[in-house]
């Protein structure tokens, strides 16, 4: 399986920031850092920044169990990742800029493996498909 690493941002227009983390890398490169919250207790995750890998480093607090619905924040303006639709497991599906690549949607419930990639325009498709072109 070939995996796509993306560049992804907080979603918020006021603040459009890398969410990427040099200090914890997962697989070798930067990972995606966000603050989890689950039922009112914050810690700090960082998730694989390849497309379709599920490893992450996960916080000691919250506990967070197969099945836990949780909510993301961004970890620069503190911002909740807006919630875009609802998983086919029921849970809110968020919203994340991915650089040069459209919208990166994630499942808020642990374990879930349904996420997707979107894209607004041809222009970003043709030009991300392009670049991974180039990477192999």
């Amino acid at each position: 399986m070939r995996l796509f690493y993306l560049e992804v941002c907080c979603p918020n227009p006021k603040c459009g920031k890398s969410l990427l983390d040099e200090d914890h890398p997962v697989r070798n490169k930067p990972s995606l850092y966000l603050i989890v919250d689950k039922e009112g207790v914050r810690g700090e995750i960082f998730l694989s920044a390849f497309y379709d890998d599920y490893k992450c480093i996960e916080p000691d607090e919250p506990n967070l169990l197969p099945g836990d619905v949780v909510r993301f924040f961004c970890p620069h303006c503190g911002d909740e990742l807006p919630i875009i639709d609802t998983c086919y497991c029921k849970a809110p599906r968020v919203r994340l800029d991915a650089k040069n690549a459209g919208n990166l949607k994630i499942c808020t419930r642990k374990g879930c493996k349904f996420h997707s990639l979107e894209f607004n325009r041809s222009e970003d498709l043709n030009a991300f498909i392009e670049k991974m072109k180039g990477s192999c």
